[in-house]
């Protein structure tokens, strides 16, 4: 699995946990999303990849918006 589909579906299981209702709610001890963030830590470390992304430095010529 790629990093892409890992966040897709960590994502989806952080948004289905508000849905969980009655019995579904009472048999949910399975941290899904907690799951899928252990395989993004294990699919970083492996390739040495850093925890968060790096912001891009801003150049003398790029244009500041806002400004």
């Amino acid at each position: 699995m790629d990093m892409n589909e890992l966040f897709y579906r960590h994502q989806m299981a952080l948004m289905a946990v508000g849905q969980l209702h009655g019995a579904s709610a009472r048999h949910a001890d399975f941290d899904l999303s907690g799951h899928y963030a252990d395989r993004i830590d294990a699919y970083r470390a492996r390739r040495g990849m850093s925890k968060y992304f790096r912001r891009a430095a801003l150049s003398e010529t790029s244009p500041v918006i806002g400004a």
